[in-house]
């Protein structure tokens, strides 16, 4: 009986003993997973997308200014659009092909975060600064590294604003002074 006793308790030790390492080396693989550094090598097209989710992030937004939305609804869409561009941001970090074109999107994407900030803002003069710094950008990355592609959210963007742009100026043209006296009011509502 005596031996049985030494023996469950040997075998308890043991099994003690066994258990406390399986949790120690289970701690060891969570840390390790937690540290791995990840490198990616996108290819040229899997960048293009990466260029687009950038575009689209921001026109989303300025489409709702565009078309007068609440400001909530706008302080939004420029909030989802801040964290599309951070992931977009976060995997152009990881990547180790194409360096030019990847450090370009970096850039592209800090230009996008800024529009979608001043977006959000009250400083016209700053907003109006990143928006061309972006929209430039963009239509550099497209004509050097995608073929003069643009994204079709920017191409849909521009065509809108120029024609807005031109019915815009027709109206106030073909209204002389009483078209100014309108716009005086209209600007101060």
């Amino acid at each position: 009986m005596k031996k049985l006793g030494y023996l469950m308790m040997i075998l308890a030790a043991m099994l003690v003993g066994a258990g406390c390492g399986k949790q120690d080396n289970d701690a060891a693989k969570s840390s390790s997973q937690k540290t791995v550094i990840t490198s990616r090598k996108y290819t040229t097209a899997q960048l293009q997308k990466r260029y687009v989710a950038l575009a689209d992030a921001v026109v989303t937004p300025l489409n709702l200014a565009t078309y007068k939305q609440p400001a909530g609804v706008i302080k939004k869409a420029a909030a989802s659009g801040e964290k599309k561009v951070a992931k977009v941001a976060l995997e152009l970090a990881d990547n180790d092909s194409e360096p030019a074109l990847t450090k370009a999107l970096k850039a592209y994407a800090e230009a996008a975060n800024q529009t979608l900030k001043m977006l959000s803002g009250t400083d016209q003069a700053a907003f109006n600064a990143a928006s061309k710094e972006f929209f430039s950008q963009c239509q550099s990355l497209g004509q050097q590294y995608f073929g003069g592609q643009l994204p079709q959210s920017v191409v849909t963007f521009s065509k809108r604003s120029q024609a807005a742009a031109k019915a815009s100026e027709a109206g106030s043209s073909s209204q002389g002074s009483t078209g100014k006296a309108a716009g005086t009011t209209e600007s101060s509502k």
